[in-house]
């Protein structure tokens, strides 16, 4: 492929960064100066970037106490500075948001340009191949939902942003050039860092997703040194993480709110306490919600009810038992008819067709093809899929709050058509091959 069809490449995918830029300025104008019906949580998140530009302790936060501050410091501290330069308090956390969109939707153009310069092709199908870039490219960029979370004065563009580093990094220490070796391990222990300070949770399945695939690329000289910066990213993110001590009077008079936020903060900084309060979130996430996800009974939490309280066991084995239809049901819902309680859930439920139709072509097309091309590249992509499906799906309570997390893996799936739908010339080469493969 020649130099002049990248810089077309990118001058396309350049003008489609632009006109994001130019839809975020359009919807701050757009956006009234208080919360949204869409993000009731904005106003939290605004109050706490008041909070801590007037330099008052976190842990006396009245919503939500320190544990908040702790678990979205990426997003905080950027906003709060904002807000000290004399933007108003919501404009600040908005822009923050706006910004660590931007930059993942640059994050994402990086590597698709690595991607493209590395499987070099024969020009006459490099156009195909530029339309299926252009079109998925576009769909990260303005897939409406996806557009309007990482506009509104939420974690979800933060979390994002981080996540694409830490994958990035480790697609550069794997299949780039090893001069940028040293630059992309600091990135991915940034990125493990400053994921923990978006979403706990999403910090430890970066760590863990790495440490799986880093398992079988034991005969790499690097990986062991790979590994010892991925644990000590997870060591020094725990560290960093642990909320300061209170006095006792604090600890008496905290709020229900409080005592739940530091409850899933200290939860979220070791994996076996996290499993175990699982049930918990999903209940607070239950609480008043119109479009609540029931939770299907479990043999062994019945049994257990008449004679003892769950064991450790039976709470694990109930997680397994649960997670088939808890992560179908994060992945496919809201459906069209029978979840829709409201305006907004109907074009959630209308969108979803996107998704899951996204999902099922997805499916056809590992099995047309008989494989997943470039599955080496994906393997870190597809470990965190998997495992993010099912932790989600297993604490999720409403669908809500479901769907907007479920913004976070569009990277991945956009990434999964790109691999099955992408031609290179012995493909074309051998139409024969591709005809049987149809016949599957």
């Amino acid at each position: 492929m020649s130099i002049l069809k990248i810089e077309t490449l990118k001058q396309k995918l350049i003008t489609i960064l632009a006109a994001s830029f130019l839809s975020r300025i359009a919807m701050f104008f757009v956006l009234p100066d208080s919360t949204t019906p869409l993000a009731p949580d904005e106003g939290t998140y605004a109050a706490l970037v008041q909070w801590v530009a007037e330099s008052k302790p976190a842990r006396e936060f009245p919503l939500y106490g320190e544990g908040l501050y702790l678990s979205s410091r990426s997003l905080i501290l950027p906003a709060s500075v904002l807000y000290r330069l004399g933007f108003d308090i919501y404009d600040a956390i908005r822009i923050t948001a706006s910004a660590y969109g931007l930059l993942s939707l640059t994050v994402s153009l990086l590597l698709i340009l690595i991607f493209v310069k590395n499987n070099v092709i024969q020009e006459r199908i490099m156009r195909q191949n530029q339309r299926l870039i252009v079109i998925l490219f576009a769909t990260f960029a303005f897939l409406p939902s996806h557009f309007i979370w990482s506009n509104l004065g939420l974690r979800e563009s933060t979390n994002e942003f981080w996540v694409l580093t830490a994958f990035l990094s480790i697609f550069v220490i794997f299949h780039f050039h090893s001069k940028f070796f040293i630059v992309a391990l600091a990135g991915l222990f940034i990125s493990i860092v400053f994921t923990f300070s978006a979403r706990p949770q999403t910090g430890w399945l970066i760590g863990i997703t790495a440490l799986i695939y880093l398992s079988t690329k034991m005969r790499h000289k690097e990986t062991p040194f790979i590994v010892a910066v991925v644990l000590l990213g997870i060591i020094f993110s725990t560290v960093w993480q642990a909320p300061t001590a209170q006095t006792a009077s604090t600890e008496q008079t905290a709020s229900t709110e409080q005592t739940a936020s530091t409850v899933v903060l200290e939860t979220s900084l070791k994996p076996i306490s996290l499993v175990d309060a699982i049930q918990q979130k999903q209940e607070w996430n239950q609480a008043g919600a119109a479009s609540k996800i029931e939770t299907p009974s479990c043999p062994f939490q019945q049994s257990s009810i008449i004679s003892k309280p769950p064991s450790r066991v039976d709470v694990y084995f109930c997680i397994l038992w649960r997670a088939p239809y808890m992560s179908s049901a994060f992945l496919f819902r809201p459906f069209i008819v029978t979840d829709v309680t409201s305006r907004t859930s109907l074009i959630a439920a209308l969108e979803n067709l996107i998704w899951t139709s996204t999902i099922f072509l997805i499916v056809y097309m590992i099995f047309k093809r008989r494989r997943i091309p470039y599955f080496d590249k994906l393997m870190p992509s597809l470990i965190f899929f998997g495992l993010y499906v099912i932790g989600a799906g297993a604490y999720q309570g409403n669908m809500g709050t479901a769907f907007r997390h479920k913004s976070l893996i569009l990277w991945v799936v956009l990434a999964m058509l790109l691999a099955l739908f992408w031609k290179d010339s012995q493909e074309t080469q051998n139409p024969g091959s591709n005809s049987q493969e149809s016949a599957v």
